[in-house]
């Protein structure tokens, strides 16, 4: 039961940020795009790794399950950045709907007033509001 509930609750904390419908069809197209891509880039690279780990084991053809698991973990990890890094806020406003998202961290390093010490500068947009 406890696998069960935690398995419902990580499909809808991935899929609960694709519901949100925004302003531009193009917007949504570059958002999609670029989660499929992600989603494409993490299952070939957790591919790999299975086949790494496939491999080391001592009769290897007797393994062929880890790639696959690799596969899976890399789709699931792909779309999950890139659905993080799709979203700019923590709630957007466009007209009368309003969304939820995983907002999104933005990092810069600055450098001090005086030029000697370098400083990481972190930024989360908790609301984006569209006229």
């Amino acid at each position: 039961m406890f696998k069960k509930l935690i398995i419902v609750a990580l499909t809808a904390a991935l899929i609960i940020p694709v519901i949100p419908s925004y302003g531009q069809a193009a917007e949504n197209e570059t958002i999609m795009k670029n989660v499929f891509v992600d989603a494409a880039y993490g299952g070939a690279v957790g591919a790999l790794i299975g086949l790494g780990f496939m491999l080391l084991r001592e009769e290897p053809e007797d393994h062929w399950n880890y790639v696959a698991f690799g596969a899976g973990g890399g789709i699931i990890a792909g779309a999950a950045v890139g659905l993080a890094s799709s979203t700019k806020a923590l709630a957007e406003i466009e007209g009368d709907k309003v969304s939820l998202n995983l907002p999104e961290i933005k990092t810069n390093i600055v450098k001090d007033e005086y030029g000697d010490k370098l400083a990481e500068e972190r930024t989360v947009y908790l609301v984006r509001y569209n006229f």
